[in-house]
């Protein structure tokens, strides 16, 4: 499946992403329908990220490092974590499938398959 570039979680991932580099402010100075939602999601992704850390962690493979992740992996995994615990409107399985399909543009085999395990975790939690 090829994802829209007005996709709202790939534009949530991608606008994360550009905050992590430069830490100023984010930028919503685009036309989506989605926006509302964009905002909400990155603002809560970034004022959650300790405690999406430890939420990354718990259901990560004992064996991984977050610290050794790369920064887009460990936002697309927490973007989708945020939306199924904090976020809540749409349906979880509707949410992985979104992220697994965003993991596929920036993320290698190894690591879709990561990101496939552990939200998969999260699935059988919920």
């Amino acid at each position: 499946m090829k994802l829209n570039k007005n996709n709202p979680r790939l534009i949530i991932v991608q606008l994360l992403y550009s905050y992590s580099l430069n830490s100023q402010k984010l930028l919503f100075d685009f036309k989506n329908p989605y926006k509302r939602f964009i905002k909400k999601m990155c603002n809560g992704v970034i004022e959650n990220d300790s405690v999406l850390e430890k939420k990354l962690i718990e259901f990560l493979d004992q064996k991984f490092d977050i610290k050794k992740f790369e920064v887009i992996f460990t936002l697309i995994l927490k973007s989708a974590i945020y939306e199924i615990f904090f976020y809540k409107k749409t349906p979880f399985k509707v949410v992985i499938d979104e992220y697994l399909n965003i993991s596929k543009m920036f993320l290698n085999d190894k690591q879709k398959n990561i990101v496939n395990a552990v939200l998969d975790k999260i699935a059988k939690t919920t």
